[in-house]
């Protein structure tokens, strides 16, 4: 079996725009993907990660954590390692953003990537 981290990286972009200043100085970030964007991209534990804010190439990383969730179990801590302000900030963004379009977006999952810098 091929170990995840000897495939070719997967492209992460980071969008949200207070995220700028923490994606390029945290040793962890976290992001969120939607359903079809995680099948898309195939993203497992272990994978090497090219991590891009908007069109800009900022770094290479490794996910540490890829599970599934829902926007009742994040914690002030997610939106901490997210880069936003608060809890509210970062509920509305998933909102508008990985589960804009679907139905009851309240109790959807969407996956929660949380990486480190190489």
């Amino acid at each position: 079996m091929i170990p995840p981290n000897a495939a070719p990286p997967k492209t992460i972009v980071i969008s949200y725009p207070g995220a700028e200043e923490k994606v390029r100085k945290q040793y962890v970030y976290q992001t969120y993907l939607s359903l079809q964007e995680h099948d898309r991209i195939g993203l497992v534990p272990g994978n090497r990660l090219v991590v891009k804010f908007k069109d800009e190439v900022v770094g290479e990383g490794q996910a540490i954590l890829v599970e599934k969730t829902n926007l009742e179990r994040l914690s002030l801590y997610d939106a901490m390692s997210a880069g936003f302000e608060n809890q509210d900030a970062q509920k509305k963004y998933v909102l508008q953003t990985v589960l804009a379009g679907g139905k009851k977006p309240e109790k959807a999952e969407f996956w929660k990537v949380l990486f480190r810098w190489l």
